[in-house]
């Protein structure tokens, strides 16, 4: 490079980029609002149901649940606030509510239990730039 170049770009102000707006958008809100209601009430549900009325031979199952639908809160908030931590803890709460759902009620559980998580994919499908 020549010296008049160099002289050149260094003459030139500093274009700061804007950081990124991070849209959440309507139907990503609903779905996060009714993931934390849903968690809330579920795992509230979950854990004062007594056992005699549950008819499970599997007890641990209820305090599985609970913790599954209160990491899905967490998991909702952390989304909220674009975390990437929180995609992990969503994740991985469906794999517990997966394997829960295939030991007590069946295979017919997979598509009740992988919904959620497929809807929520698809609503950040287009954000994932926005996760830190």
């Amino acid at each position: 490079m020549s010296k008049k170049s160099q002289a050149s770009r260094k003459n030139k102000p500093q274009v700061k980029k804007k950081p990124q707006a991070k849209v959440r958008g309507t139907w990503l809100t609903v779905a996060l609002v009714i993931i934390v209601l849903h968690g809330l009430l579920a795992a509230i549900f979950y854990a004062t149901i007594r056992l005699k009325e549950a008819d499970l031979n599997r007890p641990m199952v209820l305090t599985l649940m609970s913790i599954h639908f209160l990491a899905n809160v967490v998991a909702a908030a952390g989304i909220w606030y674009w975390k990437k931590w929180a995609l992990y803890v969503y994740a991985m709460s469906a794999v517990l509510a997966l394997v829960l759902g295939l030991v007590t009620v069946g295979a017919w559980s997979v598509f009740y239990m992988v919904l959620p998580v497929a809807i929520l994919g698809w609503l950040l499908r287009t954000k994932w730039d926005y996760f830190s």
